[in-house]
């Protein structure tokens, strides 16, 4: 049975130096990536919790790492040996005020399942359903947070020290996985993303989910009812008819609340999705969710609305959109190559396409042209990437692109329909009445500051910002050798008349002093120049 280990920050700290430094990660060189990414695999697997959940998060960037690391990450369980039973007993009776033997018909003590977070227990409520019981692991929070702390620190650190990094803004990762790690640490707020799904899919007979149990739910016990079906990954004997069913219904359930509410299951496994004969899909687990803004979720329909068509031009835009650049890019190159990329795929239609590969391939080209794609598009991605899996052990006949291109036309379209249109132009209108108000004032403005002479307009290039910077250390160059060289010429033209020796009168003196001046002003511009970057 895992024991829980207390540790104080400073502890913890020492435990996971070592524990990098003993798979080689804190050295220098190596021997190979993929010697390295099976060393990162093992140290996030020994450090637990946080670093697995890390871990786990990081094989879906292949915005950011190679394939060699992706793979091996994405090798991570969240399964670990369970707690001791009697511990769980008593976090379950402080947490719901009674013991599970009081509250519950009848309660297992053999654990169904043990992840790093929490613990599952087979249980029966007073009126005859079967539940889950999920309790969070004592001691699970305040580990996790003491990791959230000293990766921030880490990532603070990092940055400054590796000017790199800031390209993938290291901290704002930290920030964004420490939110969804601790959303998934509040079983709360799973309960409401089950509640969240189940409305939206309330009307559809076609799927089943956990019913939460309000009065036996709290920030670490979570208790629902059980989901019966088989395992989406098992050989399961249905008609072609179910088939096709079945796979459509997995695929509605991952992008029709992504496209049209913004909220997506971040975890669509084999092992979260299970189906039952009548073909019937039941999804578990709801505790990461990803989510999209509106602006996003109508760029990402329209980015697949352009990779259908074939519109490169148009891919590329929304592209950009999505993952904005980190730094000036060279846009003809990086349409050049997503051309290509559409050409290898796209070479018939969006319809007969494995997506999978493909989106590694994109996430490829958003790594190297340094464009910045956040936590929850990458979580979407993979989303996607895994569903399409399930969906062709199902049905071999049918891929995602086959449910895709409706919905994500939809959504594009959605900005024309009656309600959104009124929607926008209410806005639209606001902010006209707003302008017209104060254009007057800002125009008269203007206009006496140009009549005034005191209207000047600032612009700044960046690309020539480089250029001009050489010209004015060229500039410089050259006026010190023009000063110099006509130091030189005039000292030598008076030498020629005046032959001052030692104090011999007044000129001798202004001659001594002319030369020092002028050596003196000489090294002053030659300093300045250096310290400009000359």
């Amino acid at each position: 049975m895992e024991q829980i280990e207390v540790q104080t920050k400073a502890e913890r700290q020492r435990q996971i130096m070592a524990v990098l430094a003993q798979h080689g990660l804190a050295a220098v060189g190596g021997n190979g990536t993929q010697f390295k990414a099976e060393q990162a695999r093992e140290a996030c697997e020994e450090l637990g919790t946080t670093f697995i959940k890390l871990g786990q998060v990081l094989s879906t960037r292949g915005d950011m790492l190679p394939e060699e690391f992706l793979v091996e990450l994405a090798k991570l369980q969240d399964s670990v040996p369970p707690v001791d039973t009697s511990v769980i007993e008593v976090e379950i009776a402080e947490s719901l005020g009674s013991s599970p033997h009081e509250l519950f018909a009848s309660f297992e003590h053999v654990p169904l399942g043990s992840a790093s977070i929490g613990q599952v227990h087979l249980a029966t409520l007073n009126d005859g359903r079967e539940v889950v019981v999920k309790i969070r692991k004592p001691g699970i929070k305040e580990l996790v947070e003491i990791d959230l702390d000293i990766l921030t620190s880490l990532a603070a650190s990092s940055s400054r020290r590796f000017p790199a990094l800031a390209e993938y803004d290291v901290r704002g990762m930290v920030a964004e996985f420490a939110d969804m790690l601790r959303a998934e640490l509040d079983y709360t707020r799973e309960g409401r993303n089950i509640e969240l799904f189940r409305s939206y899919f309330a009307s559809d007979k076609g799927y089943a989910l956990p019913e939460v149990i309000p009065e036996f739910c709290t920030s670490n016990v979570l208790v629902l009812t059980v989901v019966p079906g088989e395992k989406a990954s098992s050989d399961i004997v249905l008609t072609d008819k179910r088939r096709d069913l079945v796979a459509q219904r997995i695929a509605r359930f991952v992008l029709e609340p992504a496209f049209m509410h913004g909220v997506f299951h971040a975890d669509p496994h084999p092992g979260n999705i299970s189906v039952q004969e009548n073909g019937t899909v039941g999804v578990v687990d709801f505790g990461m969710i990803g989510k999209l803004t509106d602006k996003t979720r109508r760029y990402l329909a329209d980015l697949f609305v352009a990779l259908d068509r074939h519109d490169v031009q148009r891919f590329t835009d929304r592209l950009i959109d999505v993952a904005p650049p980190t730094r000036p890019i060279d846009r003809v190159s990086l349409s050049q190559e997503l051309g290509r990329l559409i050409e290898r795929y796209m070479s018939t239609s969006l319809e007969r396409v494995a997506l999978g590969p493909a989106i590694n391939d994109l996430l490829d080209l958003i790594r190297c042209h340094a464009l910045h794609l956040s936590g929850s598009v990458a979580m979407f991605f993979k989303a996607i990437a895994m569903s399409e899996g399930l969906i062709e052990k199902i049905d071999p006949e049918k891929t995602i692109q086959d449910f895709i291109k409706p919905v994500s036309e939809k959504i594009a379209l959605s900005r024309l329909t009656s309600d959104e249109w009124l929607e926008r132009m209410k806005l639209s209108a606001v902010d006209a009445a707003e302008l017209s108000i104060d254009l007057p004032r800002r125009a008269d403005r203007v206009l006496a500051d140009l009549e005034r002479g005191n209207l000047r307009v600032w612009a700044r290039v960046e690309d020539l910002q480089p250029m001009v910077d050489r010209m004015e250390r060229m500039v410089e160059r050259v006026n010190i050798t023009l000063i110099a060289a006509a130091c030189i010429v005039s000292l030598a033209v008076l030498l020629m008349y005046y032959h001052p020796q030692g104090l011999y009168g007044v000129v001798g003196g202004i001659v001594w002093a002319a030369i020092v001046i002028t050596v003196l002003a000489v090294l002053r511009i030659l300093w300045q120049t250096l310290r400009k970057g000359g």
